[in-house]
């Protein structure tokens, strides 16, 4: 694995971003929901039962939107997640020796053939094990 990627911040930066800005877009939608509902009720001179339905369909319609908007950045961390976790399966399942047990053994009951770490590869210093949560809390 080139190590540009590591010190960069893993792999896929504009998927990162566009996760970021979804989630931020949340925030700002969830914001102006609350100050449009507060203009509608003190804006306007309209009789009260049509502001309180003006005000249901804002509280309804910010609602859709922020939580689409959430789903959408959490849609992009999962297929970041995805990819990074199939990366590290394959390094594991290449860096196996041949008398090393898959998954389907350690898991039934066969623990003799199990090595000491458990059949898994616990040295992966040089590759990226971040995830995307972690890096859009650092902001990558």
């Amino acid at each position: 694995m080139n190590s540009r990627h590591v010190l960069s911040g893993g792999r896929y930066p504009v998927l990162r971003a566009l996760a970021i800005i979804y989630v931020i877009g949340a925030g700002l939608a969830a914001i102006s929901t609350v100050l449009t509902i507060g203009y509608i009720l003190f804006g306007p001179r309209f009789a009260w039962t049509d502001k309180l339905i003006m005000v249901v369909g804002a509280l309804a319609a910010g609602f859709f939107l922020v939580i689409s908007m959430l789903a959408i950045a959490e849609v992009l961390k999962l297929f970041i997640d995805m990819e990074h976790n199939t990366r590290m399966g394959a390094v594991n399942r290449m860096s196996m020796p041949a008398g090393m047990p898959t998954a389907d053994a350690a898991t039934s009951g066969d623990t003799a053939a199990v090595g000491r770490d458990g059949g898994r590869m616990n040295s992966f210093h040089a590759l990226d094990e971040e995830t995307a949560e972690a890096a859009l809390l650092r902001g990558h």
